[in-house]
């Protein structure tokens, strides 16, 4: 009997370690994804965009860190973690046409929040500027 009373006592453990192993990895789960949508326009149309989060992002290097888009009009969906949209995180759109000036523009992560709730969406319609 004493034996199957460790075993118990072993089994219980056991699931009381598993129980404490998951609700410190749901806790810590602060990154999860969430969808961004993206609507950028362009004038005239066929710029490519890229985008680029966190700290750095003004940096004038074309760095790995830019991600692109695709060419206007963009009417898209991307998942960023909320760990990438914190307040202290900046967000910056790049639009770049031959023969036209690069421009870009940058959200603060509470910038993106208030355009998604005030419009849906992350929007930026940029009218070039011949080079």
């Amino acid at each position: 009997m004493g034996n199957m009373k460790r075993i118990q006592m072993l089994v219980l453990a056991c699931r009381i370690l598993i129980l404490a192993i998951v609700a410190v990895i749901v806790s810590g789960c602060v990154s999860t994804p969430g969808v961004v949508p993206f609507a950028v326009q362009s004038d005239p149309l066929g710029a490519h965009v890229l985008y680029k989060t966190g700290a750095g992002v003004d940096e004038m290097s074309g760095s790995p860190d830019w991600i692109y888009l695709g060419v206007t009009p963009i009417d898209l969906r991307r998942q960023l973690t909320k760990a990438r949209l914190k307040s202290s995180d900046a967000f910056t759109m790049r639009v770049l046409k031959d023969g036209y000036l690069e421009q870009r523009k940058t959200w603060g992560g509470k910038d993106v929040k208030e355009q998604i709730e005030s419009i849906g969406k992350v929007f930026w319609n940029p009218r070039l500027v011949p080079n």
